[in-house]
């Protein structure tokens, strides 16, 4: 038997359940790292690199929320003097609280049916879904209903709280063109038909760094429930529980095959499994969500308490549905007029409070150091770095994360960066790690790590030289010019292509010849390049033009 890890010892001492008994009499000001694990399972979040601050994180599954409860938290954000955040999975984040107000303030909002149980930790994180799943066109499926049968398997009941290996991702799409990227989930529900029926083909073992894979199954939507529990006992039961770093249901896939997770899953269904349908969810680079009436609040996850109660009291008085959106925005539009846009209608503002975020709803940025001492950068901030305004206009997904965690989803975007420092190009400097090209059709991959450290000095430059080959390739997306172009290359090319583009001023046959994925061709055109290196190794040749590009002189 493979020794359990520090975390299992704890929920073998204690459940975390049990845990709810010790909050009235805990130290707030000094917790243990035993108080801080069991703390997560209730939603409070506090880390010894920053002691005296405190989060808590409340669940919104499939981000439905009321007015009156979000002018409550704009008006005790205001009172506290606390700051907002919304997160990619349609959470709401209060930052900033102090110790000694922590459980009160836990207490108020558990009160008023506001909970953050089962948000952090090893549990079943709030459950996503696109926001328009019960109202847009395309959607064949009210992924809602089915959200909630989930939900009550597991919410708040003690032999789920905290007792699986790992945090588990579950989203439910049931259009065919969501507005998310849902790849990323160890559980997707993803839009399907066979024999005629609209139902689900499940997809599992998806995370930060990984698409979940295809399980070869499929559901209706009144059997979805049902499946969740199955592949819930299965990851509870037979999941990894050693290092935490390999317990995620993507580990026990990789150590035991699908094959035998199927099986697993069958037995606790109790019947066979139904082979999956025809996929009908495309990617999500074909949503035209944002030309629909929809009013959106927030920047990147940030909102001001003010636009938090503006958004609430517009959907009071003009009878709008108001949802929070796993864009880390908080979106405010009429069911009807998504149904049925009116041409007059589209794209229209109507209120002053409304703060605008970046169109095609396409980055997915952190909470960065003024929220989390985990992060490097601070990342809502540092956006202004980048060329938001071109990236926008091309449609480019950004996913931006401030360490390695990966809570940005640098490998589910057209561009990712990880922001971090660096020595290698002269004196400690901030820089970025990048990653390229992830796919969601035909085949889901994650993108590709293009280089391991860029300077903050240098990163504008070589973002806008990736775009420019986007934009001359006339190519209608970015998936679309990853999948024709640059699947058609090793990395270690692609690192020195985007080096030389930097460095030289190539011409355009040679440009042509990239677009046409001609590496061998463009391989011996760079050797007649001035002060090109003589080694025959690529990697070689990238260290030393990738020094000449970015050394720092000073």
């Amino acid at each position: 038997m493979r020794k359990s890890n520090r975390i299992e010892r704890l929920k073998a001492k204690l459940l975390p359940a049990q845990f709810l008994q010790k909050l009235e009499d805990l130290d707030w000001n000094d917790p243990s790292e035993e108080d801080r694990f069991y703390l997560k399972n209730y939603g409070i979040y506090n880390i010894k690199l920053r002691p005296e601050r405190w989060m808590i994180r409340l669940r919104f599954d499939g981000g439905r929320c009321e007015g009156d409860d979000l002018e409550y938290l704009a008006e005790l954000a205001k009172t506290e003097g606390l700051k907002i955040l919304l997160t990619a999975r349609a959470q709401i984040e209060l930052h900033g609280i102090p110790s000694q107000r922590v459980y009160p303030l836990w207490k108020d909002l558990k009160e008023r049916g506001l909970v953050g149980w089962q948000t952090l930790t090893d549990n079943f994180r709030a459950l996503v879904t696109d926001p328009l799943s019960d109202c847009a066109p395309d959607a064949h499926i009210d992924t809602f209903p089915v959200l909630d049968e989930i939900r009550e398997l597991f919410l708040a009941k003690a032999e789920w709280m905290g007792m699986i290996p790992r945090k588990f991702n579950t989203a439910l799409i049931g259009r065919e063109c969501p507005s998310i990227n849902p790849w990323g989930n160890d559980l997707l529900f993803a839009l399907a038909r066979k024999d005629g029926a609209w139902g689900f083909n499940l997809y599992l073992g998806g995370k930060n760094s990984e698409t979940a894979r295809d399980a070869d199954i499929f559901c209706l939507p009144e059997e979805a429930s049902a499946h969740f529990r199955a592949v819930a006992l299965c990851y509870k039961k037979h999941g990894l529980r050693g290092s935490r770093s390999k317990t995620r249901l993507f580990h026990l896939i990789e150590a035991v095959g699908m094959d035998r997770v199927r099986e697993w899953i069958a037995e606790e269904l109790d019947r066979p499994l139904q082979m999956a349908g025809t996929l009908r969810m495309g990617s999500s680079r074909n949503n035209r969500d944002r030309e629909l009436p929809i009013q959106r609040y927030g920047r990147h996850g940030e909102i001001e308490p003010v636009a938090l109660h503006a958004a609430a009291m517009l959907a009071r008085s003009e009878e709008h549905t108001i949802r929070l959106s796993p864009h880390q925005e908080l979106w405010l539009f009429n069911p009807k007029e998504i149904q049925n846009p009116n041409p007059s209608t589209l794209n229209t503002q109507h209120s002053v409070f409304h703060l605008p975020s970046t169109p095609s709803g396409s980055v997915t940025a952190c909470a960065g150091i003024r929220y989390c001492p985990l992060s490097l950068w601070d990342i809502k901030k540092d956006l202004t770095l980048l060329p938001m305004e071109r990236m926008a206009k091309l449609g480019i997904s950004l996913g931006f994360s401030g360490c390695l965690k990966g809570c940005g989803r640098h490998y589910h975007s057209d561009l990712g960066l990880i922001g971090l420092r660096t020595n290698l190009y002269g004196e400690t400097e901030r820089a970025a790690r990048i990653f390229l090209g992830a796919l969601e059709s035909p085949v889901p991959t994650p993108g590709r790590m293009l280089y391991y450290s860029v300077p903050l000095r240098m990163l504008d430059n070589l973002i806008h030289t990736i775009l420019d080959d986007f934009e001359t390739s006339a190519l209608t997306s970015f998936e679309e010019f990853s999948l024709e172009v640059l699947a058609h290359y090793s990395i270690e090319f692609l690192q020195l292509w985007y080096i030389l583009r930097q460095l030289y001023d190539l011409d355009d046959t040679i440009k042509k010849d990239f677009r046409k994925g001609r590496e061998e061709k463009l391989l011996s055109n760079f050797n007649k390049l001035d002060k090109y290196p003589e080694s025959d190794e690529l990697y070689e040749i990238v260290r030393e033009l990738s020094h000449r590009l970015w050394d720092n002189e000073k």
